[in-house]
This record gives C-alpha cells, structure tokens and sequence, in this order.
C-alpha cells in the first residue's frame, strides 16, 4: 500500500505573487479614479459658475442691475438683500439659487461685476470664479476656474 500523504495547499512564494498583483491593480485604480475625481471638481465647478450666471441674469431681469457689495454679492442670489427702497424690494423674486454657491473644494466662488465702460464688458459684465484646488487667491493663477468674461481680460494683459 502507498501511505503517501499529499497536501493540498499554497505555498508562500504563490501567495506573495498574488498579494503583489493585487497591490499593482489597486495602484493603477486609485491612480486613475483620483484624477477623475479632480476632473469631475473641475467640471461641477464650471457648471456651478454657469449655473451663477444664470442666476445673475435672472437677478438682472428683475431688479434692473448686477448685485454689488452692498447688496451682499453673490449672497443676494440666495437672501434677499435689505434694500432701502421699498419697490426694488418688491421686485426681488428670489432665491434664485438655492444654497450659497460653493465649489467641490469648499470655497464660495468669487464674484466681481465689471465696471461700465471697461473692456471685460464686451464678454461678460461679471466675473465669476472658483479658486481651483490650491483654494487660494492667487489672482487668476492657472488651476483656478472662470467663466468667460476673463477671456478679454486676460488677452488684453499679454
């Protein structure tokens, strides 16, 4: 008779063959879904920033100007600013937003009207803004998000 006893198992050099072809495929997949999900804060920023725009025609339509500082900026969009005259008051058919408009990095987007006469009208009569990744204001610097109406601007400053 044959007392031969055979095991059935992995040996060690199988299982670290394994562990290691595991690690290589979790690196390239969090490799890959990380910079999508920067790409996909950038694109929810630039649809926030066309959704603001919106919001500031609409506001335009009904109180017959952009929102400046006094009116509280990008604020007035979704509070209604106190106005001390009674009629402009009335005219608010606010929120036009729903929440304060922030980016998917947790900043509020910057808003600036441009002055009348200045060459930025010709695109827009606002800029709006999201700081990018970096979250800060760095005056314009690459990684931060615009709308349109820095396009103008910026070809007029090279």
């Amino acid at each position: 008779m044959n007392t031969r006893k055979t095991t059935s198992g992995f040996t060690l050099v199988e299982i670290l063959l394994v562990i290691a072809i595991i690690g290589i495929l979790a690196g390239v997949f969090i490799f890959t879904v990380g910079g999508s999900q920067d790409k996909a804060k950038k694109d929810t920023a630039l649809l926030l920033i066309e959704q603001v725009g919106t919001a500031l025609e609409r506001y335009k339509l009904d109180i017959g100007d952009y929102p400046g500082d006094e009116d509280g900026g990008l604020d007035a969009l979704s509070k209604k600013p106190s106005y001390t005259d009674e009629k402009l008051a009335e005219k608010w058919a606010g929120p036009y937003l729903k929440s304060d408009p922030t980016d998917g990095w947790g900043n509020k987007l910057g808003y600036q009207p441009t002055e009348a006469g200045s060459e930025d009208v010709q695109t827009l009569p606002y800029k709006v803004w999201s700081f990018g990744p970096n979250k800060q204001d760095d005056n314009g610097a690459d990684d931060d998000i615009k709308n349109k109406a820095w396009t103008q601007s910026e070809a007029a400053n090279m």
